[in-house]
């Protein structure tokens, strides 16, 4: 359950604030401008409401969202999808990268859309919750992740200087990308401890509650994995149900034996959505030349300049066992729930990431 102090933070609107965990590893000031009139207002709202009104005949957003809702499967607790037997996902680092400790980004990335990229750490405190490993009020409070942030975060700022980052500001890509290298590392050092029973608070009661681990995932080994999946389903279910009053457009699952094409065409508007909300600059997927059926195929993505390309490089650095790559696991989540297992492989430069995905049937 996730703590009274997370969720509050979570649910304040107009704070841009940090939260999110992950995956498996293989291998100056300027002078006040004077405002603008009433009548440059007024004609600045009407273009922007022109803008973004759909056009006549077109289905309502809210409307839209719901019937892709509707086709969406229920989230199963964790450790019945994990005895399920049905598709699955895994995400692995490319054996070749050197876990070398990351220099500064040296080029400017987009702001976030500030409920997107609640969404995406939120559901990470979230998966972490339903997997049952650590207490919650802990692993925010009392145990690493806030000592991390505190003895991370002056050689952050000095390795970036002279810019400015904001402390709390998740629409600053190199705040939240330094926000994702701490959650994820410290999901991954609770993993690796994980434990089996323990008391938690409950908001509530407004008292501690005990806590067991389903059996079925009693294996820390299998942590990580789960974790991807879990982090991936409810990103992907924010995507396509809206989030925060915000509508995303994501794309309802394809039916049973849908085609490569059919597949990657909801994959491209999964990829849309996060170089929209400026998550990336640019997105690019290429199918395999071996994609044209309905059985295996594969594809290829790369994410010019991520707003998670730091927090990769340091935690393969630390050897972390939990990554974060936010649209890899929404993705497999959209192809999981249109009964596709897959496999996602992440390689990067300095400027990009790429993933090279495996479909199975």
């Amino acid at each position: 359950m996730l703590c009274f102090l997370q969720r509050q933070q979570l649910a304040q609107p107009p704070r841009a604030h940090d939260s999110a965990c992950h995956l498996r590893q293989d291998g100056p000031a300027l002078a006040q401008p004077t405002g603008p009139s009433r009548s440059a207002l007024l004609r600045l709202a009407l273009l922007a409401a022109s803008a973004t009104l759909p056009p006549l005949g077109a289905p309502h957003p809210a409307h839209a969202a719901a019937a892709a809702a509707a086709a969406l499967p229920p989230i199963r607790p964790a450790a019945a999808a994990a005895a399920a037997g049905g598709p699955r996902s895994s995400l692995l680092l490319d054996p070749q990268l050197l876990p070398m400790p990351p220099g500064p980004i040296a080029f400017p990335r987009r702001q976030l859309d500030l409920n997107f990229a609640v969404l995406l750490l939120r559901s990470g405190y979230e998966a972490c919750d339903d997997l049952d490993f650590v207490p919650m009020d802990e692993f925010q409070k009392r145990c690493v992740f806030w000592k991390l942030r505190q003895s991370e975060w002056e050689p952050y700022l000095l390795l970036h200087s002279p810019l400015r980052i904001l402390q709390g500001q998740l629409t600053d890509p190199l705040y939240c990308d330094f926000i994702i290298s701490c959650q994820a590392f410290t999901a991954s050092a609770a993993m690796r401890e994980g434990r089996q029973v323990f008391e938690e608070y409950d908001e509530e009661s407004e008292a501690k509650r005990l806590v067991s681990r389903d059996p079925a995932l009693s294996d820390n080994a299998l942590l990580p994995e789960r974790y991807f999946e879990r982090h991936g389903e409810l990103i992907y279910r924010g995507l396509v149900e809206g989030f925060r009053g915000e509508q995303f457009g994501g794309p309802p699952p394809c039916a049973p034996g849908a085609s490569s094409q059919e597949l990657l065409a909801g994959v491209q508007r999964l990829l849309d959505i996060f170089v929209a909300k400026g998550f990336a600059l640019k997105a690019t997927l290429t199918p395999h030349t071996s994609s044209g059926g309905g059985g295996g195929g594969g594809f290829t993505v790369r994410l010019d300049g991520p707003a998670n390309l730091w927090s990769l490089q340091a935690l393969a650095a630390r050897r972390s066992s939990v990554y974060q790559q936010h649209d890899a696991a929404a993705v497999a989540a959209f192809l999981r729930a249109s009964g596709r297992s897959s496999s996602c492989r992440l390689a990067w430069s300095d400027t990009a990431v790429t993933q090279e995905w495996s479909l199975q049937a």
